[in-house]
């Protein structure tokens, strides 16, 4: 009676997942989104081809294909009677889909309602030539356009110029000067930047960190539409100057702090027995003599030295714009970086000192850093920061 239960609920949840699969591709038709329909009928009906449980989805699938089909092939009607040019996107678009949806459902061919005994017939047509006009059209309106586009002044015609150009170049590679026109459309709406270092400071800053904050590669200072120079090139025009100007650089002297440390601590220093009134040694419960820790107390003194230096960079990155004279932006920088370092020597019992001690005394007194070292460490954030400004910036 069980078997007979359980195998009962079983169906009863097969035929309810069924019917939930069949209604959702449904409601997919009735709302007009025929692709989803046609995706979902053909998942069953690889899973069920040739079985009368695959008979909702392959009337489902061709309900969807046909319906699908009218309605394109109607919009593109529609389009074809519009004189705006922008049709022709929307039409060869258009093409492709129908295209690709036969090529789809070809490989599941043929089918068959199983319990009607009978073959399911879809309409196929070659859409070949109509897409190929229609690439023609579009095409050629995409290259007037960008032609267009490319005789502004303006860079945000002329980067729009070179997607234009670009869409073309990906549908028919090769077309007429395509090739040409988008590296000048990229040449024309780049942003040129020269990128340049003013020290208003009394300090040194060190050649190495003058190389690294100019060298624009080196820390991913990439925009496809923005070109950082550090040397102007003769007869270029400049859009902007990216002064990074260093206002203040504070280094302190070096220092050396030292002081002692009385480390006192109570360890067990062997261990003696436990013996009763009369001098014998007491045993416990396994005859085992009980032994009595021994402690001592032991002292050191630790000397501590502290070696300690540091410096502050403060710089401000300022953008003006070369052909209005005007300041754009102004983005102040700072950073610090401090050179700590302890050590440590001791006299008396070592193992008194405690273990943060313990580590100071395997180091010793090391060389402090040069002025144009530190002030190297500290420009480092400034140099991240910096690079953060010229990869976020939108001309």
């Amino acid at each position: 009676m069980k078997k007979i239960t359980y195998l009962s609920i079983a169906m009863f949840l097969f035929l309810i997942t069924s019917c939930g699969n069949v209604k959702e591709i449904q409601q997919a038709v009735l709302r007009g989104d025929y692709d989803r329909a046609i995706d979902m009928s053909l998942e069953k009906i690889q899973k069920k081809k040739g079985k009368k449980s695959a008979d909702p989805y392959v009337s489902l699938l061709k309900e969807a294909f046909d319906k699908a089909v009218s309605r394109e092939l109607a919009s593109i009607d529609k389009l074809s009677k519009d004189p705006n040019p922008e049709k022709w996107r929307k039409i060869y678009d258009t093409y492709l889909l129908l295209d690709t949806r036969q090529e789809k459902i070809k490989p599941v061919l043929p089918l068959y309602l199983v319990k009607q005994n009978k073959q399911v017939n879809f309409t196929f047509q070659d859409y070949t030539s109509r897409i190929l006009d229609a690439k023609s059209h579009f095409v050629s309106h995409l290259y007037k356009k960008a032609k267009i586009l490319l005789n502004s002044q303006n860079k945000s015609d002329i980067r729009q110029a070179y997607d234009l150009l670009d869409e073309l170049d990906r549908i028919d590679a090769g077309y007429k000067d395509v090739s040409q026109l988008m590296q000048l459309a990229h040449q024309r709406g780049t942003t040129y930047a020269f990128v340049k270092i003013s020290n208003e400071t009394d300090k040194i800053i060190p050649k190495k960190l003058e190389e690294e904050l100019l060298n624009f590669s080196s820390y991913g200072a990439n925009n496809f539409w923005v070109a950082y120079h550090n040397k102007k090139q003769p007869g270029k025009h400049y859009d902007y100057t990216i002064d990074l100007k260093f206002k203040q650089i504070n280094i302190s002297p070096d220092q050396e702090r030292d002081k002692e440390v009385i480390e006192e601590k109570a360890i067990q220093d062997g261990y003696t027995y436990q013996k009763d009134a009369n001098g014998n040694i007491v045993k416990d419960s396994l005859g085992h003599p009980i032994k009595i820790p021994v402690m001592i107390k032991v002292r050191s003194k630790v000397h501590l030295y502290q070696q300690y230096k540091e410096a502050q960079v403060m710089a401000q990155a300022e953008i003006t714009n070369n052909n209005t004279g005007q300041l754009v932006d102004k983005f102040p920088l700072q950073s610090k970086y401090v050179f700590d370092h302890v050590f440590a020597t001791y006299t008396g019992d070592k193992r008194a000192i405690r273990k943060e001690y313990l580590d100071f005394l395997k180091e010793r007194r090391i060389p402090f850093p040069t002025s144009e070292q530190m002030v190297y460490d500290a420009a480092q954030d400034i140099k991240m920061q910096f690079k953060d400004i010229l990869n976020k910036a939108n001309f």
